[in-house]
Order: C-alpha cells, then structure tokens, then sequence
C-alpha cells in the first residue's frame, strides 16, 4: 500500500516531468533514425536501438564516436562556431576568445618561457652563464606555472577526509620519457630542438640533450616498477617533512611557491620512498644538467611545437581541451549562454534544472530504500541494514552551482591583453596555480568547518561523465550533460521515458556504486569502515553478485562493478518510470520507449583505454546484458523464453 511519502514523490515526479516538457511537442526523428528496426529486438537490442546510429562528419572531427562523446562534440562545436564566427569583434573583451584566437593563429616561442621563469629566479647557467643555481628556487619557480620539477605537487582531497584538501608530493609521471626506446629517442630530439632554439650549436644541443634524458632516466628509475600509484601515508606537516628530508630544502621550495600565504603547517601527503632516494640522486647531479633540466620542464609541460603540424581540427580540439582545464568556469558560462541566450537566462536554467534533478534524485533514492526495506540480504540483521539506509539518506547529488554567474562575477578576473599565445598560457595556469594553492590552506585541521559543497573536478563543459566519489558520498553531474537529448523538450510522454532512460539511468548507476563490492567499504561520510558488514550480509551479497561473473559477462572479474552499478541502477530508473506509468494506466507497450532510451545511452563504439584494465564491457554488451536481466523488456518485446534478450539466468542483487 503506498505511504503519504510515496504520493508526495510520485507528484513531485509527475511535477518534474511536467516543469522539464514546456513545448507542446518535440522531434523525436533524430532517436527514430538511429534505430535499425530491421534488426530483431529480442535477437540483439544494441543493434535495433543503433544499428543506423552515425555522427555527422563535423562532430566526428570533434571526437564524437558514441552518443557520449557526441555530446561533448556538440558542446565543442558550439564553441568553436562562437570563437571562429565572433572571435575578432570580441576578442578585446570576451577572455575566452583572446585566449582562443591566441592559441589557434599565435606563433610561438620558447624564449617566453624563458622570460617568465628569469622573473621569479634571474640565474640560470644555460640563459646567463650564472656559475651558482638555487635548485630549490628552480623547482618551486616551474611549478608556479605548473610544471612538474622534480616531483609532482598536486593539491587533492586527504584520501582520510575528503572535505579537507592536501598536498601531495608524488614523483613525476615522465610522459614525454615514455618507457620505450621509441619515446626516449623522440623525447631527446625534442629536447634538442628546444636547445636549439636557445641558440645552442647544433652538436652542443644534441650533447646535452642526451645529457637531460639520462638525468631524466635517472629520476625514473627511482621510482620501482612494482611502484603503487596511490600512497596512502597520513599527512604531515611541512615542518615535519622538511625536518626528514632536509636536503630537499622544502622549506624554501614552499616558501617561494606560496609568498605570503606561506605557513609550515600545511599538510602534505608525500611519497618518502621516492624523495629518500631523490636526496641522493641530487647530491650526484652535475648543476649544469640540473639547472638545464629543470628550466626545459617549463616549455615541455606545455607541449611547446609539438602541435604546430597538427590538423585544423586537432588544432581545435587542443584549444578548448586547454580552456576546459584553464578557465573551466567561464567556458561553462560562456557555454549556457550560447545555450539560453543570456546569463539570465543561464541562471534561471541552472536553478530550475538544480531542483528538478534533486526531485529525480530523491525518486530514485526512495526506490533504492524499497529494495533495502525488502532485501533477504538484510534478513534478520538490522543493524547493517541501518547502515545501509544511513549511507543512502546521507548520499547528495553535487551539480554545478546554480550561482555560477554571480561567483564568476566575484572572482578576481584574469585579465588577457597579449596576443601571444605563449604568454597567455602561462599568465592563465599561473592563475590556476595559485588558486590551486589556497585550497591547500583553507583547512589545516579537522573537523573543517563545512563539507565541500562541490568539487569543480567536472565543471567545464567539455566533461560529460558522471561519477560517484567514495570519499564523499556523493554524485558528480557535470554540466556538459545538461543539455537535448537528455534533458528532453519534448511533451510529457516522451520526456519521461528519454529522462529516465537517460539521466534516470546515469544518477541511478552511480547511486549503485555506493553499493558495489567497492562502495561497502565505505561509511555515510565516505570514510573507510571496512568490517562494518558482517560476514554474513557479505556472503549474501557475494552470493546473489556472482551471477555477474556468468559467461553472459566478458572480462567479468574487471568489469563487475560497473556490471552490477548498469543493472542495478537501471532498475532504479525502470521502476520510477513504471509507477509515472500506472498512474497514466499505460500499457506493457507503452515501456518499450524508456528502453529504447537507455540503449541509445550507448549507441556507437567505445574507444578502448590507453593504459589500465578495462572496467566498462562494450556498449553492445551493456546494453543487451543489462536488458537480458529484465522480464520486463522480454514482455514489453514479446520475447521468447531462451532468445538471446531473454536469457534463463537473470542477475538481481537487490
């Protein structure tokens, strides 16, 4: 029998519907046409929901080759048309354009970079033949604008309390060195190149080329092949690390990188197997290469020349991958308002959308708490259960700030007037390397005043993956999604089944996620609490899991997470849809759309991961295993009991 509770979220889905489908009517033609209904649904669902799924040749040269992608693609082209059409008549006071027209028509120069860097530290024995280099200085003065150094300082959340924002000190990640013969030939010549620019001779540059990648190679091989990539070491204070490494010299390192916001009370989260090692390394170093080294890092950590035979369009692409990640508020800005027509306009966009997806969210939330109310998982064990529970209430969807305007509006202005590319690139990570900084030093102990309301990871519009962080609780959805076909402009029916099989899924995929052989590990507040199942839930759980390792699945040890969190989740999403449904006193056919909508989540081809394992299966197999696990689709498409749509083993966890 449904609760007061249950008719208060099902009106407010109904509202939600209703607010998101203002227009009379919608074109459902482009969703028509990617489906090849020659193809038998209950044979391979992926290819009747895409077998006629293209992208338009202009969004392929933007990188669209999945309904994903072609998202970020038409954000991209969005953009694109925007500089390229207005660039010029707005050049002078739009940032974004300057900072665009710069990086697609500028020449460059390595002798920029060398200028900016003689600013913070005059003494370099390559540029002025000085006869002494303060290393220190050296390090922390590339890392002013980015640049690695020595080690790789990056300021992310304490992996103990996510709300608090650390240090860490890492080992550089030597991209450009590669780990083939191959790279280290073409990284050496690179260098030369460099080298040469600076007026170096040509045998000169090619000696001393050779000479910084084995100093490079050198710093590689400090770090172990078996090396893990996460150190999990509790933060110490500057002063305390200093105090352990002292040949380091943190101390002055922090000092010129922070100014006057320095303190030896910031925290640090540091590799000390790598900076042991490091010490010993630098008390061998020639100061020649040292010094040479480290003041190449600047003009290669921005890839300088390494694009200029590039095409048009990759061109293209490198411009707004760097605005994406330099100036990611203002392009999402600039992006609403193309989208809206006025920042008004954006505003009241942000703040409508922000209510109606937290609505969406409380749905699928009440929907998960059903499933946890009724599991045998759970049986005769409510304390887990309690746990569980408390773990989904305190679950939050983070979305962009709906205040985005008014906080670009408060936040001091980068102000770009050169139109050399070189030295808006620098002027810009510069800026985002001190803000970088203060969020480093805005709590330097716990508890810290309020929770971190949002994270920025996602905020550009070029992001348009949706994630679940552990360490918060919480849901990331970033605003390059918020946009047709998945927040529909259609009428209501339509708009519900495209919703929920589109955001509908995405959230409710990610809620799962809490949940996952990963997630119950995890508390409420996204601490650690490994053990607070007992081993019988875990059992039960492993028990009604395992059908997602079954020979439906490929690679199903890797990929079993997101098996359970696409099943799962989709679940959540079907049955929201289903009551909006029976309230409507539709029929079993009328469900046929909202499946339809997931499988177009995945029309096209994913492009395979350049390093690491692969956790997702392949769109063809995500769409038609997770629908597989639906008696409800077999009945909606009047498939046959053992068909390939209808397999007999159907996995369900909650």
């Amino acid at each position: 029998m449904a609760t007061c509770n249950d008719w208060q979220l099902l009106l407010l889905f109904i509202g939600l519907i209703l607010s998101l489908s203002h227009a009379a009517s919608c074109d459902v033609s482009e969703a028509a046409e990617a489906m090849d209904v020659s193809k038998a649904p209950c044979e391979n669902f992926h290819e009747h929901a895409c077998g006629n799924w293209h992208a338009p040749y202009g969004q392929r040269s933007l990188g669209a080759h999945d309904m994903r992608s072609k998202l970020r693609a038409m954000n991209k082209q969005l953009l694109v048309r925007h500089f390229e059409l207005n660039g010029e008549q707005e050049a002078d006071a739009d940032q974004l354009a300057t900072f665009y027209g710069s990086c697609m028509n500028g020449r460059q120069s390595v002798h920029v970079y060398m200028d900016a860097v003689q600013q913070l530290l005059p003494d370099w024995p390559l540029l002025n033949n000085a006869t002494s280099f303060d290393w220190a200085r050296g390090n922390a003065a590339v890392r002013r604008f980015g640049a690695q150094g020595l080690w790789r300082l990056s300021v992310q959340p304490n992996w103990q309390a996510d709300e608090q924002r650390v240090f860490y000190l890492l080992p550089p990640s030597f991209d450009l060195l590669g780990a083939t013969e191959q790279s280290e030939y073409l990284y050496q010549r690179y260098l030369k190149y460099l080298l040469l620019e600076l007026g170096l001779r040509v045998r000169r540059a090619a000696a001393l080329a050779e000479q910084l990648v084995g100093f490079e190679r050198q710093l590689r091989e400090l770090v172990p092949k078996t090396a893990q990539k996460l150190v999990l070491h509790a933060p110490q204070t500057l002063q305390e690390l200093a105090a352990q490494l002292p040949q380091l010299q943190l101390l002055d390192y922090f000092q010129m990188l922070l100014g006057e916001h320095y303190t030896t009370q910031l925290l640090l989260v540091a590799d000390t197997n790598y900076l042991q090692r490091l010490q010993h390394t630098l008390r061998l170093a020639d100061p020649w290469i040292l010094s040479s080294w480290l003041l190449l890092q600047l003009p290669a950590h921005f890839e300088l020349h390494l694009h200029e035979d590039t095409s048009l369009a990759a061109q293209r692409e490198h411009c707004l991958q760097q605005l994406n990640q330099l100036m990611p508020q203002q392009l999402s800005q600039l992006q609403l308002r193309l989208l809206h027509g006025s920042d008004a306009a954006a505003t009241e966009f942000l703040n409508r959308t922000q209510q109606q997806l937290q609505q969406l969210f409380g749905t699928l939330k009440a929907q998960f708490q059903r499933l946890l109310d009724a599991t045998p998982i759970f049986e005769q064990d409510a304390a887990t259960q309690t746990l569980a529970l408390q773990k989904l209430h305190a679950m939050r969807l983070l979305l962009s700030p709906s205040s985005l305007p008014q906080q670009l509006a408060k936040a001091p202005q980068r102000v770009l007037q050169s139109r050399s590319y070189d030295s808006n690139l620098l002027h810009s990570s510069r800026a985002q390397s001190e803000a970088e900084f203060q969020l480093g030093l805005q709590c330097l102990q716990l508890p810290c005043e309020s929770a971190v309301a949002w994270t920025g990871r996602s905020i550009g519009p070029l992001d348009v993956n949706v994630y679940y962080r552990l360490k918060l609780n919480a849901i990331e959805l970033p605003l390059g999604l918020l946009r047709p076909p998945l927040l529909p402009n259609c009428g209501p029916k339509e708009a519900a089944a495209q919703l929920m099989g589109g955001l509908g899924y995405m959230i409710g995929h990610e809620l799962i996620h809490g949940f996952d052989y990963d997630g119950i590990n995890y508390d409420a507040a996204g601490r650690v609490a490994g053990g607070q199942w007992p081993a019988r839930a875990i059992i039960r759980f492993g028990l009604r899991a395992g059908c997602y390792l079954g020979t439906r699945y490929s690679n199903a040890t890797l990929t079993i997470n997101e098996n359970i969190a696409d099943s799962e989740g989709l679940r959540l999403a079907y049955e929201a849809y289903r009551v909006q449904q029976q309230e409507q006193q539709s029929t079993n056919a009328t469900m046929r759309p909202f499946f339809v909508a997931f499988a177009q989540n995945w029309c096209g081809q994913a492009v395979a991961p350049s390093s690491g394992g692969q956790h997702h299966a392949s769109h063809a197999e995500r769409v038609n295993n997770v629908l597989g696990n639906f008696p409800e689709f077999a009945e909606a498409f009047n498939c046959k009991a053992g068909s390939p749509m209808h397999p007999p083993d159907k996995c369900r966890i909650w």
